[in-house]
């Protein structure tokens, strides 16, 4: 009687479970180690350090980057900055509503500088909006700040519109000593101003925004249309709606600038996340101005920044191109709307445990469904004076993806030698006047 033989790889795996020998197959991919690209044929390696849309994004070629090993400078190696811990480690607490309290006086503090709590227990049930108040009193520490960027929707066609923002942003908390101003507006936390300045369509729309530090108090919002010509007050309860059609919402912002207030907050846990870098923030010498009146003026690196822009790109036309992964610790914490019409039922947020700076977001819908994601990209803090550590304003991109509509929409600094990219300047209170607001959309 004749008998079958086996090949001798087939008699080795014989009793091996599936497991087992996806397990031994999976190893003739490239392993993931800095210097390699993490992509489709090696997205396994990063199962426990991306989240999950995102690393299908790779396991589909969507997405590929390189991954590196970068010394990420903290914005508390600040001399200053780290005075300031001090003096507020311990000092602060949370009142029921969520907001800051002193302990001392157990009501709102005077004024607060750097990290209102600069230790996180995991233990403590207060521990995700802790940590999203640091978040932030980094955003503040970097100051007001001036700068023009391009608004991109893009399709799996490539670029659909593209759409010029002029924008200022002014802190009343968190500043810099060397940068305070006085404080006119003690009931205020920030304001902001943006101006589109085209395509036609929709040039000359301003649009005007106050955040106050009374939890009760919605954001007061006013916009001025050139259809109407004239302002108006609008309700701030749609900030989770795309600004101008877009993908990108209001409560995005430079990661996530929903009001604190107007959440429930939950800490999910920690873990280590492969992060998108600005390569060149790495790469190349800042090219900084100082400003007459004060700060530092960034002239932003041309070329291209996303698929589309590159002839030889294969992967989606909306992935950031001048992009490397780093591995960074992160803090997960999920943020649910207080409000039962918000366009979102829960949002995941991921905030790094060293500079309490934002990486990505995972936005679902009242049911539990995935509908959108956020990547802000981040850049490396570099040194613009002794003491004075401030982040790169380079080409580095903010990503709104759409999943259900299978679309993006993209924000980066407009590059060019007059360009704004302005950062820690003085902005008087009046340009965020309503007067200021009607006599510049005339």
């Amino acid at each position: 009687m004749q008998t079958s033989r086996r090949h001798p790889l087939t008699t080795l795996l014989v009793g091996w479970t599936a497991t087992a020998v996806s397990a031994v197959l999976a190893t003739s991919a490239p392993a993931l180690e800095p210097g390699r690209h993490l992509g489709a044929e090696n997205w396994r390696e990063a199962e426990d350090l991306l989240p999950d849309e995102f690393l299908q994004a790779y396991r589909s070629g969507d997405f590929r980057h390189e991954w590196r090993e970068e010394e990420i400078h903290r914005i508390g190696d600040d001399p200053i900055f780290q005075q300031a811990l001090e003096r507020n480690r311990g000092r602060y607490a949370l009142g029921e509503d969520g907001s800051i309290v002193d302990r001392r006086t157990g009501g709102p503090p005077d004024y607060i500088y750097a990290w209102p709590f600069p230790d996180i227990d995991e233990s403590d049930p207060q521990a995700a909006i802790k940590i999203v108040w640091n978040y932030f009193y980094t955003m503040y520490y970097a100051g007001n700040s001036h700068y023009r960027a391009d608004l991109q929707w893009i399709s799996r066609n490539g670029l659909d519109r593209t759409v010029e923002v002029d924008s200022y942003v002014k802190h009343y908390r968190g500043q810099h000593p060397r940068f305070r101003e006085s404080a006119e507006h003690d009931e205020l936390l920030s304001q902001s101003m943006s101006e589109v300045l085209g395509p036609a369509d929709v040039a000359g729309i301003v649009s005007l925004s106050w955040r106050y530090l009374d939890a009760a108090k919605r954001d007061s919002i006013w916009t001025y249309v050139p259809a109407m010509r004239r302002v108006r007050q609008i309700s701030p309860a749609n900030r989770s709606d795309g600004f101008l059609g877009s993908d990108m919402s209001q409560d995005d912002g430079p990661y996530f600038d929903g009001k604190i207030q107007d959440f429930h907050w939950k800490l999910v846990g920690e873990k280590d996340l492969l992060v998108l870098f600005d390569r060149p923030s790495f790469d190349r010498q800042p090219q900084l101005t100082k400003l007459d009146g004060g700060g530092w003026r960034m002239k932003i690196p041309g070329g291209a920044r996303v698929g589309f822009q590159l002839p030889s790109w294969n992967g989606a036309p909306w992935c950031p191109v001048e992009e490397v992964l780093v591995r960074r610790p992160h803090w997960i914490v999920e943020a649910t709307p207080k409000d039962p019409y918000y366009l979102y039922g829960r949002i995941v947020l991921r905030f790094d445990k060293e500079n309490y700076l934002g990486s990505y977001s995972s936005k679902y819908d009242w049911k539990g469904k995935l509908m959108s994601s956020y990547s802000a990209v981040r850049t490396n803090i570099v040194q613009a004076a002794p003491g004075e550590l401030w982040g790169w304003a380079g080409g580095s991109v903010a990503l709104a993806l759409n999943w259900k509509l299978d679309r993006a929409t993209t924000a980066g600094i407009v590059a060019g030698e007059g360009a704004p990219a302005d950062s820690r300047i003085a902005v008087p209170p009046e340009k965020f006047s309503l007067q200021h607001l009607m006599r510049r959309g005339r």
